[in-house]
């Protein structure tokens, strides 16, 4: 028994350092005739030209759709620049308001009156004006 294992083990390793050998011959170290991919592309260019139309139609389209007048990147930046204008009206409209505001207040007879006694100096009849400094 001993002998037919022995003799089955060394039967197995030869067939298999021979298959070995043969995949290193034939399908590992043959020549592979290579193609250029290029060269693939034209060729089949040539065989089937309304597929790569079709191809040049939808990217020039792509193309248009994220870089033209109309495209998502001029969308983007109109988008960043309304932002900005509005921002800016907002501050403008604000700050209108305030002056509208001063201007009402300084319409009004106590206002006037105090401007006119603590900036120019003036006084009512009958009264003594005495400046601290």
């Amino acid at each position: 028994m001993i002998h037919q294992a022995k003799t089955y083990l060394s039967q197995f390793v030869a067939q298999s350092a021979e298959r070995c050998q043969s995949f290193l011959k034939k399908e590992f170290y043959r020549k592979v005739e290579v193609k250029s991919w290029l060269k693939r592309v034209s060729d089949d260019a040539v065989a089937h030209p309304k597929k790569y139309v079709g191809f040049a139609v939808i990217g020039f389209i792509a193309f248009y759709l994220v870089f033209g007048d109309y495209g998502i990147v001029s969308r983007l930046r109109f988008e960043i620049e309304r932002t900005r204008l509005q921002q800016e009206l907002d501050a403008e409209l604000r700050r209108t308001d305030e002056l509208k505001a001063n201007i009402e207040r300084a319409k009004s007879l106590e206002t006037i009156e105090k401007l006119a006694r603590e900036k120019y100096g003036f006084s009512k009849k009958g009264e003594t004006v005495y400046l601290i400094k």
